[in-house]
């Protein structure tokens, strides 16, 4: 395989995740930490740039601490009964691909030439915050998925759908990687190493339409929000809010869209979590809310009140404290 203009040599997967020039050069803005403003290709005001800097880092911060609420309280109840196995199954899956997106666009030389060759001169815009966040998510992720092993889970499993469909993610992105090294790769083409990070960011993006359905129904299923964290949900609207508006603040600033159509899976992630959201507060706050459902629970002795309340009331006498 040829070169790009930078002159730097097809070489396969290392190639693909090695330290270019600018690779290296964002590793050192990376250690710099948030003081930093954002790059933006030297567009717009040194404040601007800062704000953009800003939204990420607040972001990355929204949605790196939303993973800990459900965290601490898995462990404090020893049990994650209330937490669907699907959606963590489902999370798993797609932080995996979500972190070697960011990774392969903001380490990988090779992949930047390419992405600038493809449009235009424009590079990329994944940011620090957008690597630390995915591989911080993957790793919570997994430590959560940890729990569901030791702790409480009464009759919940994973399904087979939910199996069927990560199994499947999981050998598209192998086939995808067996074409390109079987030397069908090209610098922008569809079998590229460029194109092959989109098709992660597209199984990403597609995972996170779906992951929350088994929540959402098991929450309608059991009248319920009892054991999901609505403090996590919270925060990822907040996250998804600002990473939609850093998009959009880059692109006004370099007069460009290529901010928002060159990183679809940001984009799309934002809209994504805030719809399924608002889902969930509603859910919380109106349809399930726990302090309605504690008044219901007061009349248990109240013969005026069908028997199946008051065994409830009677059988979870725990309950309503663990939920928040």
């Amino acid at each position: 395989m040829g070169t790009v203009d930078c002159g730097i040599p097809h070489v396969g997967v290392r190639g693909l995740y090695g330290c270019g020039s600018q690779a290296c050069g964002h590793e050192r803005m990376a250690m710099a930490g948030i003081g930093l403003p954002a790059d933006l290709d030297g567009h717009g005001s040194g404040a601007m740039r800062r704000v953009s800097s800003v939204m990420g880092w607040t972001y990355f911060g929204a949605w790196s601490i939303s993973f800990y609420p459900q965290l601490w309280m898995n462990w404090r109840r020893k049990s994650v009964v209330g937490v669907s196995f699907d959606f963590i199954l489902y999370n798993t899956v797609g932080y995996l691909c979500y972190s070697s997106y960011n990774v392969g666009f903001y380490y990988s030389g090779y992949v930047q030439d390419a992405y600038k060759l493809k449009h235009g001169g424009s590079s990329n815009d994944v940011q620090a915050n957008d690597v630390f966040f995915a591989v911080h998510g993957l790793v919570i992720t997994i430590v959560t998925a940890a729990q569901c092993c030791i702790y409480e889970r009464a009759a919940q499993t994973v399904t087979k759908t939910a199996m069927a469909v990560s199994a499947g993610c999981v050998l598209l992105v192998v086939i995808y990687v067996f074409v390109i090294l079987s030397g069908e790769a090209t610098e922008t083409g569809v079998w590229s190493w460029l194109q092959w990070l989109y098709f992660l960011s597209y199984i990403k993006l597609f995972i996170s339409v779906i992951k929350y359905v088994p929540q959402v129904y098991m929450n309608w299923q059991r009248k319920s929000t009892n054991g999901w964290n609505i403090y996590n949900v919270v925060l990822d609207f907040t996250g998804g809010f600002l990473s939609i508006a850093q998009l959009v603040l880059d692109a006004i600033v370099k007069e460009s869209w290529s901010s928002a159509t060159g990183n679809p899976v940001k984009f799309g992630l934002g809209f994504a979590s805030m719809f399924f959201d608002v889902i969930f507060m509603v859910q919380h706050y109106c349809l399930y809310n726990p302090k309605n459902r504690a008044k219901q629970l007061e009349g248990h002795n109240n013969p005026l009140l069908p028997n199946d309340v008051n065994t409830t009331r009677s059988s979870r006498p725990s309950e309503q404290h663990t939920l928040v």
